[in-house]
Formats: C-alpha cells, sequence, structure tokens
C-alpha cells in the first residue's frame, strides 16, 4: 500500500470539489428532514417534539483556470408540532470566492461572505436577528507531507429584542497537518477567538462599556486507515476561557436551551474528546460512528437545587454522547440521510441532570 501523503488526499479532494462546481453551474437543492426528539430542550423537563425542517439552496458557480465563485441563497423553516411557538425561518445571502497559487494549482486563497435574518415567534421572538459574517483562509503545501492553513473569521449578531445582547466576534485559526506514516494524517490546531457584547451603562472612565470574553482552543487529531474503506480518527481538545465577562441570557431570561445564541461555547471550558469510525459502504453509500465525552466548566453560573438555592459557585457539567449517521446518494442527484444521536449529561446543576435522544431523517433533490 502506498504512504498516503496530505498533497495527494487534498488533490483528490479538490478534485472532488472542482467535478461538483463543474457539473453545477446554477444550484437549486430542496431538502427535507424530520426529527423526533424525547428532550428537545436538553433539561430535566423532558419535553418531546417532533420537527419538520423545509429547506432550499439556490445558486450558481462560476470557475476559471485559477478562480472560481458561488453567489448562494438559502432558506430554511422549523416547524415544531408540540412548542410551536419555537417555529423559526431563516434566510441567508452568501457568496465565496477562491483563487488557486502555484504550479500545481494546489494552494488556495478562499473569502466568504454572507448576511442572513432569523425570525422566530412568541417568546422565543427573543431569537430574531440579523447575522453578518465574512472570512479569509489559505492552505499551503510545505512538502509533500506538510499542509498548513490559517484563517481569520468574523461575526457580527444584533437582536432585535435584546440590543444590550448584540455581540461581534473575531476569531484567528491555524493548523499543520503531516502525514507522519502509512495511511496515518496527524492534525494539530488552535484557534483563538474573541466575543464584544454591546457596550451598556458606564465605566471608570465615564464611557460605556460592555462585556468581553476570550477563548483560546488547542487540539490534535489522528486519522488512521485500518483496512481498505475503513478508518479511525481520534481527537483532543481543550479550550480555556480567558477573558471571562461573560454576558448570559441564561441568568437573565432563565434557560431556554443550551443552543449557540443562549448557552454558545465561550460560556465554559473544560476537555472533550472523541472518536469517530468510518465505514465507506459503497461507493455511495457512508457509515459514520461518533463517541465522545466533554468537560464543561462554566466560567459564569451557579448551580441550583430545583427550590432556586445555589448548591456552587459554579456549574459543572459533563456530556456523554454517541451518533450512528448513514449516508446514501443516488444517481440522480437525491440523497438521503439517517442519524441517531444519544446524549447523556450529568451535571452539579439538577435542571441540566437529563438524557436525550434523536432521530433525524433528511432527504435532499439537487436540481
Amino acid at each position: 500500500m502506498k504512504i498516503l501523503t496530505v498533497r495527494r488526499l487534498a488533490v483528490v479532494t479538490g478534485l472532488m470539489l472542482s467535478f461538483t462546481t463543474l457539473r453545477a453551474q446554477f444550484l437549486f437543492e430542496p431538502g427535507f428532514s424530520t426529527m423526533l426528539d424525547d428532550n428537545i430542550n436538553n433539561n430535566a423537563l423532558q419535553i418531546q417534539d417532533k420537527i419538520a425542517a423545509f429547506s432550499l439552496t439556490a445558486g450558481h458557480a462560476w470557475d476559471t483556470a485559477r478562480w472560481n465563485a458561488i453567489l448562494a441563497y438559502r432558506g430554511n423553516l422549523n416547524y415544531y408540532q408540540n412548542v410551536v411557538d419555537r417555529t423559526n425561518q431563516s434566510h441567508t445571502g452568501s457568496l465565496t470566492v477562491g483563487r488557486t497559487f502555484g504550479d500545481d494549482e494546489e494552494d488556495m486563497l478562499q473569502m466568504g461572505f454572507s448576511f442572513g435574518r432569523g425570525f422566530y415567534r412568541g417568546d422565543y421572538s427573543l431569537y430574531d436577528h440579523a447575522l453578518l459574517s465574512a472570512s479569509i483562509s489559505y492552505k499551503w503545501f510545505l512538502s509533500d507531507r506538510l499542509l498548513g492553513k490559517g484563517g481569520y473569521a468574523f461575526r457580527s449578531m444584533t437582536f432585535s429584542n435584546i440590543p444590550d445582547f448584540n455581540y461581534s466576534e473575531h476569531v484567528f485559526s491555524g493548523s499543520l497537518s503531516v502525514a507522519a506514516a502509512q495511511s496515518t494524517t496527524v492534525i494539530g490546531e488552535s484557534e483563538f477567538g474573541s466575543k464584544f457584547y454591546a457596550a451598556s451603562g458606564t465605566g471608570s472612565t465615564g464611557r460605556s462599556s460592555g462585556a468581553a470574553v476570550s477563548q483560546l482552543t488547542s487540539g490534535l487529531r489522528i486519522g488512521q486507515g485500518i483496512v481498505e474503506g475503513t478508518g479511525m480518527s481520534l481527537a483532543a481538545k481543550y479550550q480555556w476561557n480567558l477573558q471571562k465577562e461573560m454576558k448570559s441570557l441564561l441568568l437573565t431570561y432563565g434557560s431556554i436551551s443550551d443552543d449557540e445564541l443562549f448557552d454558545d461555547h465561550y460560556g465554559y471550558e473544560g476537555l472533550h474528546a472523541s472518536i469517530m469510525l468510518t465505514q465507506i459502504i459503497s461507493e455511495s453509500a457512508v457509515l459514520r460512528m461518533t463517541m465522545g465525552t466533554q468537560e464543561r466548566l462554566y466560567t459564569s453560573l451557579a448551580a441550583y437545587d430545583v427550590e432556586g438555592s445555589v448548591l456552587a459557585d459554579r456549574r459543572s457539567d459533563r456530556r456523554s454522547y454517541i451518533a450512528l449517521t448513514l449516508q446514501k446518494s443516488f444517481e440522480t442527484g437525491f440523497s438521503l440521510k439517517a442519524a441517531f444521536e444519544l446524549i447523556g449529561n450529568k451535571s452539579n446543576d439538577p435542571f441540566y441532570d437529563y438524557s436525550n435522544q434523536a432521530l433525524t431523517i433528511q432527504l435532499a433533490f439537487p436540481f
């Protein structure tokens, strides 16, 4: 068996992406998915729900010898059968531009821009927002076995009903991939992010000041081919909160859900370890199993008992999960994806001591 170098792997991936771009100068892809979730809010209340999601992606791609670009629109509608007020929709427009460099056109500069709006109902109208994002990244080959990546991303989130929680985010990232041995790839990666919240109140200087949080994440991933068509990936990363003036909607409005807006990763620190097994069943079918565990030591949240008394100054969770995913594509372009996820969360706050099972079926119909 030949040694799989980083360069060869990236070239194959690039050819696949290029083939897709050339095939689909015009993109029109409706999609539908349904999810059965026995704990939609991920807490001790164990509220069940069934979510039907509809999506539409439409756009156009341009491709030349060294340049490529995609202008696209994506719309989503998520309908909740039991917690109907949680039904929401989002609309996003994006532009992605790429430029290749080098004699073999393998090094790549990529830039992306997007703007979107999200709309919610009832109590969940707190989520109503506008999102602006921009990113730039560069990938370059240092040798046949060494690949470097670096990038910067900006996000600005503006809430219609809770302007004090508006924020901007800046993220710098870098990684180094090494083809260490036969069928083995080692990737070291690091990321530094800062989130700045809307100014509120007046500081000692007489100027208004907002909360801010900074986080450093470093990790290592190892990919290993086992036999033909079977691979394994091990990953471990640790995130440190360096600046901890976190604003928390959990404290202000109560818990709605542990998602990006109300309980994002800047709110906690700790170790996250996982293993993923991938089995290529055929040229058009892939099966994956992922298992992991994550420590979440919250920097701004206390742990409470059921009567509201403080149990600990800092809430501490251990989140364990296992996920199975089967994806199948067909010659017509139609694709089918089925996923099952089981989550167990152990916490010193009884309200967040829970389990969660979710089954998702997703269909896509590209034209």
